[in-house]
């Protein structure tokens, strides 16, 4: 199997995996469990952060692609950005958001009161 291939497959599997831990529950929960049971939950909402858990998933997939130790550094760091590269892909361009009435101009205080 071709260097490429094997990076392409890291990289997606990497991202998946990054993905699935960060944001999602699991069937049964299982996610949420590992997640327990490794401490990532910071704050009230978790991890949600992939690019983050990006790097560290990324470490074993780096073996897949190189077995050497400056190999596996390179590795690493390229499947830790292609993580981070793949999420940004992901996300929409912008998100629509219906302003409400009083938001379309600056409110001036009602005189009518004085």
């Amino acid at each position: 199997m071709s260097v490429e291939l094997r990076f392409l497959m890291a990289a997606l599997a990497a991202w998946r995996l990054a993905s699935m831990l960060a944001k999602h529950d699991g069937p049964g929960r299982v996610l949420v469990r590992i997640r327990d049971a490794a401490h990532l939950n910071i704050g009230d909402g978790g991890v949600a952060c992939t690019k983050c858990i990006g790097v560290w998933v990324a470490i074993p997939f780096a073996w897949f692609v190189c077995n050497d130790i400056a190999g596996w550094i390179v590795a690493w760091l390229a499947l830790a950005g292609a993580t981070a590269l793949i999420e940004d892909w992901l996300q929409p361009a912008f998100e629509w958001r219906e302003a409400r009435s009083d938001e379309l101009l600056p409110t001036e205080p009602d005189r009518r009161a004085e």
